[in-house]
């Protein structure tokens, strides 16, 4: 069972973002799950970068 509108309620899982792709052939990835979990740490990983991620 995964994250949905229903399960969080509309105002978790919808915050506004808009993503565009720069590209067709784009990918766009998500990083999902509990606070606490290494979401952040899995992101700077990947980037090289040192940022805080919601």
């Amino acid at each position: 069972m995964g994250l949905s509108r229903e399960s969080m309620g509309i105002k978790s899982v919808d915050c506004g973002l808009e993503i565009k792709k720069r590209a067709a052939g784009d990918l766009v990835i998500a990083l999902a799950g509990n606070p606490n979990v290494g979401k952040s740490t899995v992101f700077n990983q990947l980037t090289g970068m040192n940022q805080h991620t919601c």
